[in-house]
């Protein structure tokens, strides 16, 4: 003999979850279901304004002064992330920090240093 599951003890039990909760009844319109060409230009022209987006451009002053961290991929070599290893770990063997992370932004630090006084 098979195990009946009692669904509606499990579907009264999942209703206050926001992950199970069920579609809100649609609204009968007198709207036509497809809008019209010149309807979608006027309801897309009506959209409200974007919410807050993050700037692309760089703001001029932290009111910290402390620099932003991001996280961003880039592809190196594997001769550069080898080397970055072993100084990352003969970092940590001295009780140092080791942070590879910190030494490339240390290096596009020093890279753009001098890219900007050559120019």
């Amino acid at each position: 003999m098979s195990k009946k599951l009692n669904i509606d003890a499990i579907a009264n039990e999942l209703e206050g979850s926001a992950f199970f909760r069920r579609p809100a009844p649609k609204q009968t319109d007198a709207r036509p279901s497809t809008p019209l060409p010149e309807q979608a230009i006027v309801e897309e022209n009506q959209s409200h304004p974007p919410q807050s987006e993050r700037v692309n451009a760089r703001t001029p002053v932290r009111p910290n002064g402390r620099r932003i961290i991001t996280r961003n991929s880039f592809e190196i070599y594997e001769d550069q992330m080898d080397s970055l290893r072993k100084l990352s770990l003969q970092e940590k063997m001295e009780g140092k920090l080791g942070s590879m992370s910190q030494m490339v932004r240390e290096a596009v630090d020093t890279y753009l240093k001098t890219r900007r006084s050559r120019e």
